[in-house]
This record gives structure tokens, C-alpha cells and sequence, in this order.
């Protein structure tokens, strides 16, 4: 057999078939490996801004307001709130959210918790049924952001690969 003009030997094929099965996932593994590598490092909030350790609950209590805010759609009303009480509570207002069945702004009060072992917040809302308001449920896409205290917090829209979101800096 010829490939390019040049002989080869019937042996390289029987070789190389079970080296491309046994290769093909393994590419795929490393193909999702550095997906999640690149998340981690470039993507929102970057790991250089993340806490190196889970922050303890009371120095997330507070008041968080928009900072800013990476999305594809335009900005309507009011810039996004929230506000973590001592006693589990919180109240939320103008926080978008987008899922893949709907979009909709996150406005009412409910509970918080968390941070979990990877720094994000739970957020259990009551809607208050303002106009185009989400329904209630729980929503979990709060990450906590920065090395020290005061933390910001940063909301993920949609993907959480999109680099999609509204940053949120205590008051």
C-alpha cells in the first residue's frame, strides 16, 4: 500500500486502528478537562478573584448593588439589589436571571444560604409578583468574588461558560 507515493507496510493499519479507539476518548476527556481548566481561569470570576478560602457567613451579611452588568440584552429599569440579612433572610430587586426556558427579574424576599465548599450562595426566593417577575423557587448561580473582605458577588446569566453575568459590590 502507498500513502503520499511511499510504500508502507500493511502492519502500520492493523496498529493504528486500535490506537485511534483507544485514543479518540481519551481525547474527548482532555478536551472537556481543559473546558473546565479555562473556566476556572478565565472565566467569571476568574480564579485569581476568587477566595482562597470559604468566607465565614457574617462577612457576607449586607447590602450588594450593581456594579456591573455582561450581557447581550439591553438594561431596563432600576440597577439590581440585594440585600443578606444576620437571620437567613434576604430581600432581592431588578436581578435578572436566564435560564434556558425563560427570562425573567428576580424581585421579592426568601432565604439565603451558604457558602458551600465552592462559594456560591442559595438564594430561596418569594416572588412578589411584580411584571415580568420570576417565579418563586430556589435560584443557586451567586458566586462570592474577591480575596478579602468586603466580597463582591457575582451572578451568573445563563451559560455558566458565557462569561454572562451582573457583579454586585457591598455597600
Amino acid at each position: 500500500m502507498q500513502v503520499f507515493g511511499r510504500p508502507i507496510s500493511k502492519w502500520w493499519l492493523i496498529l493504528l486502528v486500535p490506537v485511534l479507539v483507544v485514543g479518540a476518548p481519551m481525547l474527548l476527556i482532555l478536551f472537556f478537562a481543559a473546558n473546565n481548566l479555562a473556566r476556572a481561569i478565565i472565566g467569571p470570576p476568574a480564579i485569581w478573584n476568587r477566595p482562597r478560602h470559604t468566607p465565614l457567613r457574617e462577612d457576607l451579611i449586607g447590602r450588594y448593588v450593581e456594579s456591573e452588568r455582561h450581557w447581550d440584552r439591553a438594561k431596563t429599569g432600576p440597577d439590581a439589589v440585594l440585600e443578606l440579612k444576620s437571620d437567613g433572610t434576604m430581600r432581592v430587586r431588578a436581578l435578572p436571571n436566564d435560564s434556558i426556558t425563560s427570562t425573567c427579574t428576580l424581585s421579592g424576599s426568601g432565604r439565603w444560604t451558604g457558602p458551600d465548599e465552592n462559594q456560591h450562595l442559595d438564594l430561596m426566593v418569594t416572588s412578589d409578583n411584580a411584571p415580568a417577575s420570576c417565579e418563586s423557587g430556589s435560584y443557586s448561580f451567586l458566586e462570592i468574588a474577591g480575596r478579602s473582605k468586603p466580597y463582591d458577588l457575582y451572578w451568573v446569566l445563563g451559560d455558566p461558560d458565557s462569561g454572562t453575568g451582573v457583579w454586585m459590590r457591598k455597600q
